[in-house]
């Protein structure tokens, strides 16, 4: 018997690709009386009510702080789905999203996972359009080396979240990873559903160095909490201004292909943007911890 699945989308001012992704929920081949979709707005300065009327969605509002895990709380604890599954508002799902997701739980006797983000590079990607395809969002390489995965691809039962509880809601990034390592850490299973795929546009340069400064944020909190010195944080964010080395970047993204040398050179400038943006990010979050 197929078991119930609520997808849980938080949304800020994205009504385009809402619409989207709300047209790939329509098209799966899992069946529709067992999805319950709920849109979350987030703040936004869009009419996302007049987004969303054509379809079959439950829509929420979560307007006292703009964080994406606040609002995915607000639709957690409105659900109804024997299995919880998120994706972003820009994360558009392939048709058999959701039965490939419960799939992956079902039969490796799973508590969650975390599917494949596919990233749609144009034909000739600016430089930082590759670096963030590189380095956000790979659920296949955080399962395997860090136990961790991202909500913009996630599958998870009920219990789960009802034991860990909810995401902290004062971050915009990050919290995904840190809460999916917690659950791992009390026992729960967590493997990479590969088949479960979700499809999404690279950031351009300004998007992807806030989305750095998001990060790096939320970064003195997960440190905290695993025990650090505020010492040692304080350490780690002076080493994050260091120039990127030739050979973690080379190796980062030698799946992808680019223009030679005077492309990687870009590339690599665009790294050192990145770890400076990450490293002011953690400043800012090294206030919240002391």
């Amino acid at each position: 018997m197929e078991p119930t699945v609520t997808v849980i989308i938080p949304v800020l001012n994205n009504c385009s690709q809402l619409k989207e992704t709300l047209v790939a929920l329509d098209g799966q081949t899992y069946t529709s009386e067992k999805i319950e979709i709920i849109v979350v707005d987030n703040g936004s300065d869009e009419d996302i009510s007049n987004c969303v009327r054509e379809f079959n969605v439950k829509l929420l509002f979560h307007t006292s702080h703009q964080s994406p895990y606040a609002a995915r709380n607000t639709g957690i604890l409105a659900s109804i789905g024997d299995i919880i599954a998120f994706t972003d508002s820009n994360k558009p799902p392939s048709k058999e999203w959701i039965r490939e997701g419960v799939r992956a739980l079902l039969e490796t006797d799973a508590d969650l996972a975390g599917g494949h983000v596919l990233f749609s590079l144009p034909e000739e990607p600016t430089a930082a359009e590759v670096f963030d395809a590189a380095f956000f969002n790979n659920n296949q390489t955080l399962v395997k080396n860090e136990k961790a995965a991202v909500t913009g691809n996630l599958f998870l039962k009920r219990e789960v979240m009802d034991d860990v509880g909810n995401f902290p809601g004062n971050f915009r990034s990050g919290m995904d990873i840190w809460w999916t390592q917690q659950a791992v850490e009390k026992g729960y299973k967590l493997v990479f559903a590969k088949d479960a795929m979700v499809y999404c546009k690279p950031r351009k340069f300004m998007a992807l160095m806030k989305k750095s400064i998001r990060v790096g944020k939320s970064h003195p909190f997960i440190r905290k909490q695993a025990g650090d010195s505020v010492f040692s944080i304080i350490a780690s964010i002076i080493l994050t201004f260091t120039p990127p080395s030739f050979f973690w970047l080379q190796k980062k993204t030698r799946h992808i292909k680019n223009s030679g040398m005077s492309f990687f050179f870009k590339l690599w400038l665009v790294a050192w943007a990145y770890k400076c943006c990450l490293g002011f990010g953690r400043i800012k979050g090294l206030g919240l911890i002391i």
